[in-house]
């Protein structure tokens, strides 16, 4: 049985980025200007990894990938596949990785299974890490990114604090942000 997380909160935005500590990384956060009324941004911070050219080995949810060129590695949470053929080398879709599991960051490059008997085989060519943010405001919906967007905190190297960071954009000097944050640990 999954258990899931949810903590919610007020924030008063600093016209700079706010690190939101929880002790988890959240799957999704939900960020409401309540004193302007004026946009929502919801971000989705699984990292998702688009994937093509998929080896010989099919990729499944438990096993350890590492990046060819960056030597980023990750466990897989989740395969979605547009193209499932695996034994022909064409498979094609997303890697859905388990947040906890992510050392480094992968870039445009060849993945292998660490289970592989002869590590370095091509398994599949991935890009580069994605978390996907939405604002929308009162007659507009678009994509939310860099400073407009929420991101994934994984806390200072000598704190366990984990959360999300509310971009600088987002963090207006002196409005009440509320926020809803979810974590599933299934």
């Amino acid at each position: 049985m999954a258990k899931t997380n949810m903590r919610h909160g007020v924030v008063i935005g600093t016209g700079a980025a706010i690190n939101v500590e929880l002790g988890w990384v959240p799957n999704s956060v939900e960020l409401f200007n309540v004193t302007d009324n004026d946009i929502i941004t919801q971000a989705f911070l699984d990292w998702v990894i688009p994937f093509s050219g998929g080896g010989t080995t099919e990729i499944v949810a438990g096993m350890d990938i590492k990046g060819a060129t960056t030597n980023a590695t990750a466990r897989i949470k989740q395969v979605i596949a547009s193209a499932t053929t695996w034994s022909a080398g064409t498979a094609a879709g997303v890697l859905i990785i388990d947040a906890d599991s992510l050392v480094g960051t992968f870039g445009a490059e060849n993945i292998y299974v660490t289970s592989d008997v002869s590590t370095g085989i091509d398994d599949a060519t991935v890009t580069a890490n994605v978390v996907h943010n939405i604002a929308s405001g009162a007659s507009t919906l678009a994509a939310a990114v860099t400073t407009s967007a929420i991101s994934r905190y994984e806390g200072a190297a000598a704190s366990a604090s984990k959360g999300f960071t509310i971009g600088s954009v987002l963090s207006e000097s002196g409005k009440v942000l509320r926020f809803r944050a979810f974590r599933d640990d299934s």
